[in-house]
């Protein structure tokens, strides 16, 4: 099958960024006067680049659990954000032995939720990722009274991954039909780190038990939107769903593209994008064609599938608190029956930085 990757899995250029790993400076006060016997809270979470990244300033909502010596002090409870403090019921207080806290955002009482610390572990156990969450974690370890609220910092739990499409060609027109990236786990267990998720520590958790691989349907062109023509400027076309965006993903090793021509399946880790080509003088169809073999047929969609791989030498796995942008020039059809010239960047992006999508060409 080495034609068959020469000639139809194209690479798509890679922007790994930290954008969700720095913390912000900006914080949610508690309110000046409470029970200093009472147990409050605090609140900073990591800025983002993107408005559906959670930060400080937009953070709603987080579950708690604690345990003091092994022993529920509280048990899953849910805190909100009343102005610029935090407000819970009932009031938990103080007991005379160091406190461990255990908290996650947003409120996902509907997947299970921290087990017993009885081990000395806490675990988010089983969580399906519905994709459009993203979901933060935070710990304190041995919290005494101080007169003053717990400060939690929260972390990202999730990686955030992007697909930018765009077509500067203006000799064609491409219509996008679908965005999908393929064999991706989508439920796992979840550890939290046995120390406190301090701002500037590297204390972060981890996810394992990974299943339920599914292929992610990024885009779904709607039935009275018809395909989507790409423009010169690179679009997320995710986030004109109607139904939502697929936005974060569980953190995972990435496998190779190949194609398992026994079983007649793409396997590793992809992006499918199916689309058509045209001649934008002829209006002819250039992309499917006759010499379109079926295996990058996309049913009886009139579209065809072209693939591209989600790792190069550098990105070989996703992680926690990175968000992966990958951007995808759809600019020469005859790469897609003479061979292809791979151009691949990869540039690490810090918070509010600015962004070049270079034409992979």
């Amino acid at each position: 099958m080495k034609t068959l990757k020469k000639r139809y899995i194209a690479r798509a250029g890679i922007l790994t960024a930290v954008a969700l790993a720095s913390c912000s400076s900006e914080e949610v006060s508690s309110p000046e006067k409470y029970d200093p016997s009472q147990i409050s809270f605090n609140v900073v979470a990591s800025r983002g680049t993107r408005s559906d990244v959670t930060t400080t300033s937009n953070i709603k909502e987080f579950c708690v659990t604690a345990y003091t010596e092994g022993k529920l002090l509280m048990d899953n409870v849910l805190v909100t954000r009343d102005g610029t403090s935090w407000t819970y019921s009932p009031a938990a207080y103080w007991p005379d032995r160091p406190v461990n806290f255990y908290a996650v955002s947003p409120d996902i009482s509907d997947s299970p939720v921290i087990d017993s610390e009885s081990t000395g572990t806490a675990n988010i156990n089983g969580y399906t990722n519905p994709g459009n969450i993203d979901l933060l974690y935070a710990v304190n370890i041995g919290e005494i009274q101080s007169g003053a609220p717990v400060n939690i910092n929260f972390r990202h739990a999730l990686a955030k991954v992007n697909v930018l499409l765009s077509s500067a060609n203006t000799t064609i027109t491409v219509k996008i039909k679908n965005v999908t990236i393929g064999n991706v786990y989508t439920k796992g267990s979840f550890s939290y780190p046995i120390k406190t998720t301090a701002a500037g520590s590297d204390v972060a958790g981890n996810w394992h038990n990974l299943s339920a691989m599914s292929d992610l349907a990024v885009f779904a062109a709607s039935g009275t939107q018809g395909n989507v023509a790409l423009t010169a400027e690179p679009v997320d076309l995710g986030e004109s769903n109607t139904s939502g965006s697929f936005d974060f993903i569980l953190p995972q090793e990435l496998g190779k593209l190949t194609y398992d021509a026994s079983n007649k399946a793409f396997t590793g880790t992809y992006i499918a994008v199916d689309c058509e080509i045209y001649d934008k003088t002829t209006g002819g169809k250039l992309f499917p064609n006759t010499q379109t073999p079926s295996y990058l047929l996309a049913g009886d969609t009139g579209c065809g599938r072209i693939l591209y791989p989600v790792t190069n030498s550098t990105v070989t796995e996703w992680k926690a608190g990175y968000s992966y942008v990958y951007k995808i020039a759809i600019d020469n059809p005859s790469v897609l029956f003479d061979g292809i010239q791979f151009g691949v960047t990869v540039d690490e992006m810090q918070s509010d930085s600015a962004i070049e999508y270079p034409s992979i060409k």
